[in-house]
């Protein structure tokens, strides 16, 4: 009969949100997109910043990761951010300059999306047969078309290299060797020590 091993696996749940955002993108590209894509392409690439985030945090400072929503209720991304920040000594953080701030109000539209409020409005404007007086303008138009959805990406991308690069200096983790976004989705090992 065979001796049982140990098995310890990291999944990286970042490279899989970040994977599903490039499909969503590369979808928006061959059609002519519409919100159907792009709302989620947009979100997905939010969604893997935020595990991107989440990640680091695991890697930089597991004592307050471990219990990651008592220690950040209330805080927000922001505060995340901050504590990672306070374990990189070289990383340079600026707020109200791109990529942050460009990723900062990306934020807003992630909560627009995932918190899904009605959107009223009330405005007077000259009646046409055709319907065309009604606008149903929503905040979050600024953000759907393909280009801002890719620039949206880079952004996130530049300032998550820029974590990266300062996480390198401080962490062995054998992850945080690839560029962001482009690792691995999973690592795993096993030992028959300990059993």
């Amino acid at each position: 009969m065979a001796k049982n091993i140990e098995i310890e696996e990291e999944i990286y749940t970042h490279e899989y949100i970040w994977r599903s955002s490039t499909y969503l993108v590369a979808c928006c590209e061959e059609e002519n997109a519409d919100y159907r894509q792009l709302i989620p392409a947009l979100l997905m690439t939010f969604l893997a910043f935020e595990a991107f985030v989440n990640f680091l945090g695991h890697v930089l400072a597991p004592d307050l990761w471990k219990d990651e929503k008592k220690n950040f209720k209330g805080k927000g991304l922001e505060g995340k951010l901050g504590a990672i920040e306070q374990r990189l000594p070289s990383f340079n953080w600026e707020k109200g300059k791109p990529p942050y701030q460009s990723v900062k109000t990306l934020e807003a539209y992630r909560n627009m999306v995932s918190h899904g409020k009605v959107v009223a409005s009330k405005y007077n404007a000259e009646p046409k047969e055709d319907g065309t007086h009604f606008r149903f303008q929503h905040s979050w138009d600024e953000y759907l078309s393909v280009a801002s959805v890719k620039k949206a990406r880079d952004e996130i991308k530049a300032f998550s290299c820029m974590l990266l690069e300062s996480a390198r200096k401080v962490s062995q983790e054998p992850h945080l060797v690839f560029d962001a976004y482009e690792g691995s989705l999973a690592q795993g090992s096993g030992s028959s020590a300990g059993v």
